[in-house]
């Protein structure tokens, strides 16, 4: 640790000489939150070693602060709700599922208790079912818990980077999947919960706010890579917005979101023709739903 506090004192001496601390939470050039007067406060260890200099701080805390588990600012507790700054309201968990949809996905709030799949035997088709031990249902507001993260520094950032791709494209503009800047590294199963609560509940303050029409934010490795868990690596934000992928009967059978989006059923694709024929969403050679 000595040796480690000596090579980044030697490295950063010639940042700045100034005892200057910065005593809000900023975002770095590479999409960091970090809090320097909190890092030195909390770090008695480096100040004492390297000072409060915000620059030498922050070079410790990328260097290897951040591998040793310390923090770059303080975390806020949002078990309190803040009226004043998010309007929090019953079926809000509704604008989560209307983004799903009209990002190209699908989901299913009926419990799904079988296992269905799809073999050519002697030339035809023939459907198999296999009952599951637990039913599941497939919902993308499954464990959301409505909270106004407003004051989090990262719930900020990525709005802020938000707010200005948007700006950018021009109001309306149409978003497929593109990663933001903003990375996160939980460690635990339950920092991973808290990061996708703070982005589900951000998803619903977007479109409620009219800032997006539609909104579906996710997280994905930094690396491209698929990992079993979903903690334990770096990640970056995937945003799809303002998309208008969803279909007729997708839109039939969700009338849980007609109240929560801006287009109108004739608006959307006619899939109807498909599931006549029986390409709907039940048909393939092997399909788990």
């Amino acid at each position: 640790m000595k040796k480690t506090l000596f090579a980044i004192m030697t490295a950063t001496m010639v940042l700045s000489s100034s005892p200057t601390v910065f005593a809000a939470p900023e975002t770095m050039p590479d999409g960091t939150i970090f809090d320097a007067e909190y890092y030195a406060q909390t770090n008695p260890d480096v100040t004492a070693v390297l000072g409060t200099d915000k620059n030498a701080l922050y070079q410790h805390y990328a260097t290897c602060g951040k591998a040793e588990g310390r923090q770059a600012y303080e975390e806020i507790d949002n078990t309190t709700i803040s009226a004043s700054s998010v309007l929090i309201e019953a079926g809000d968990e509704n604008y989560l599922r209307m983004g799903y949809l009209m990002a190209g996905f699908g989901y299913r709030l009926t419990p799904i208790t079988e296992n269905v799949y799809y073999t050519f035997e002697n030339g035809g088709v023939v459907e198999h079912r296999e009952p599951l031990e637990t039913p599941r249902i497939s919902d993308p507001a499954a464990d959301f818990v409505r909270s106004d993260w407003s004051e989090d520094p990262r719930y900020q950032a990525i709005k802020n980077e938000i707010i200005q791709m948007i700006s950018e494209k021009g109001v309306g503009a149409e978003i497929n999947g593109e990663t933001l800047n903003f990375t996160q590294y939980p460690r635990t199963k339950e920092e991973r919960n808290t990061l996708d609560q703070m982005l589900k509940n951000l998803s619903v303050d977007l479109m409620k706010s009219g800032i997006l029409e539609s909104c579906y934010l996710s997280w994905s490795s930094t690396d491209g890579y698929i990992y079993f868990e979903n903690w334990g690596y770096e990640m970056s934000v995937d945003i799809f917005a303002n998309e208008v992928r969803a279909t007729t009967s997708q839109y039939d059978d969700h009338p849980e979101i007609w109240n929560y989006t801006k287009r109108s059923r004739s608006e959307l694709y006619d899939d109807s023709a498909e599931i006549d024929e029986g390409f709907g969403t039940d048909w393939g050679f092997w399909l788990q739903n």
